[in-house]
């Protein structure tokens, strides 16, 4: 999201200068796209706050546009410190206004009383926020965009080869980083159902591996008797080309801000089954451009698979209802348009 936007906004208007810790594949991204990175290692919060207003200051920053709970507060503190409009941008439930103690409690207070403005992805977390002490007028639903161009519905991907999968074998896939948000156990419940009803099933996880849930997982999978059947992909940077070979992409979140690769996922023309976990209900009808499915519940989400696997027209169907609503309310020229707008009335403001 980070690296769409800050490439493509109107250089016109705006420079973007991208502030990230030490990583590999966005300074890579952002620097092929033209977008300056400075890399801090910054080992405590105070230092990483006054590395920040040194930047702020020397580059002539007028906005610090931040992403997620911890940032939210550190380029809160820098504005409100450097007299800069920033804006922060929530992509899931935010943790803050869950947790207890005074620490978290202080984290959530910030962004809430200095930012300039606050963007969720959904109305599911803007009433979040409202809820929690958020003043709604500065509090603003901006869905998340994708480029359409790299989603064609009429291109094959290189995963089955990879895997190699030949003939009728089918392939479920999910999408997302391995963490406990992410519901991963009832995907591996599920598709010991989806095996069982269609044998020659394939399933596969892509995303960031967290270890300590990684461990569960694997171990859940020997217990089902799937270590053959369900692979665990780990972080992939060709989500296009994953995307094209699935006959069928999951979600099974406990709790979704949105959905990104949901999102992917329609605009590569594929049926989705998703859970009603918050911000998916906002993405798909129901039945229309996908299905959705209650939460922590394998046995709904195995059959609203296997009912696509084993009508290919109906998955057809779905996919091409579920490109053209992505081609009408998510695409990246409207989600970058609504950020500009934003950006221009926050430094119009007194």
């Amino acid at each position: 999201m980070l690296l769409e936007l800050a490439s493509r906004i109107d250089p016109g208007r705006y420079r973007s200068l991208a502030f990230l810790p030490n990583g590999n594949w966005l300074p890579q991204q952002l620097g092929a796209r033209g977008v300056s990175c400075v890399i801090y290692e910054s080992k405590t919060w105070y230092a990483l706050i006054r590395n920040m207003m040194t930047l702020v200051k020397s580059e002539g920053v007028d906005l610090i546009h931040s992403h997620l709970d911890d940032q939210n507060f550190s380029s809160s503190v820098v504005g409100r410190l450097t007299g800069r409009k920033t804006v922060v941008t929530y992509h899931g439930a935010p943790r803050l206004a869950r947790q207890q103690g005074l620490r978290r409690r202080i984290k959530a207070w910030v962004p809430q009383h200095f930012a300039t403005a606050t963007v969720v992805v959904s109305d599911y977390l803007r009433k979040l926020l409202v809820d929690a002490g958020f003043p709604a007028a500065r509090t603003h639903r901006i869905y998340n965009g994708v480029d359409l161009a790299r989603f064609s519905p009429h291109q094959g991907g290189s995963l089955r080869a990879e895997l190699g999968l030949e003939g009728p074998a089918k392939l479920v896939g999910m999408v997302a980083n391995l963490r406990r948000s992410k519901g991963y156990e009832h995907f591996v419940q599920a598709a010991r159902r989806i095996v069982d009803c269609i044998p020659e099933t394939r399933l596969v996880a892509v995303g960031e591996i967290e270890e300590t849930i990684a461990a569960r997982m694997r171990g859940l999978l020997g217990q089902l008797g799937l270590e053959e059947r369900f692979f665990l992909l780990g972080f992939r940077s060709d989500i296009p080309q994953v995307l094209r070979d699935l006959d069928v992409f999951v979600l099974s979140s406990t709790d979704e801000g949105l959905s990104i690769a949901t999102l992917e996922a329609m605009a590569a023309g594929k049926p989705v089954v998703v859970t009603r976990s918050g911000g998916p209900q906002e993405i798909v009808q129901d039945g229309e451009t996908g299905f959705l499915v209650p939460p922590a519940d394998p046995e709904a989400l195995a059959a609203r698979v296997c009912e696509i696997l084993r009508h290919p027209e109906l998955g057809a169907r779905l996919g091409a209802r579920a490109r053209e609503e992505v081609e009408r309310r998510f695409t990246l020229t409207k989600m970058v348009s609504e950020y500009e707008a934003l950006y221009q009335r926050c430094l119009e403001a007194h």
